[in-house]
């Protein structure tokens, strides 16, 4: 595996010795830190408190954005200063709650089937669980009364936020890390 010439930025452990070998390649690869891309961040990196994020879809490259107020997946919010970073948060209870970078609202579900962010607090509305994949990336599953209902890709020319009120499973999202990752306890 080649890494950027930038990696020792990221400060993550890397083995010495005995790193697992993956028999379709003959490089070895590192253990304990995603892949990463000088340009972009960390690619598949789990969502961890304090961390800054953008959450996409692989399938179609869209990314959870604000845009004028208005939560959807939008094509272009990489760049900095853009509504598409959310600050990873845990409240007491170690729910995970999605903090906009710009306006400073989280990602919650309005209790009619979509997702808005709106809220100022991290309340019940506003808190998840992200359960890895086994195909890759993370299921981001919002906290409904005593359970949970999965987030997923719907809506007006599938660019909306969704609730999976038939628990089929929701969009495995990637989470792009676009701060420091490694440096938070």
């Amino acid at each position: 595996m080649t890494l950027p010439t930038d990696f020792e930025k990221y400060k993550c452990d890397t083995p010495t010795h005995t790193s697992v070998a993956d028999d379709s390649t003959s490089e070895s690869s590192s253990v304990g830190c995603p892949s990463l891309s000088s340009d972009m961040g960390l690619f598949n990196a789990s969502p961890w408190n304090g961390g800054l994020y953008i959450i996409r879809d692989p399938k179609t490259g869209l990314a959870i954005a604000l845009k004028e107020g208005t939560l959807g997946l939008f094509p272009d919010v990489y760049h900095r200063g853009s509504g598409g970073r959310w600050r990873c948060v845990e409240n007491d209870c170690l729910w995970l709650g999605f903090k906009n970078a710009v306006s400073g609202a989280y990602i919650g579900h309005n209790n009619k089937g979509g997702f808005v962010a709106e809220a100022k607090r991290h309340n019940g509305w506003e808190c998840f669980c992200a359960r890895q994949h086994p195909c890759g990336g993370h299921v981001l599953l919002v906290k409904h009364w005593s359970g949970f209902l999965p987030m997923k890709i719907g809506g007006k020319d599938n660019k909306e936020l969704v609730v999976d009120a038939e628990r089929r499973g929701g969009t495995a999202w990637e989470f792009i890390r676009v701060d420091e990752p490694c440096d938070i306890a």
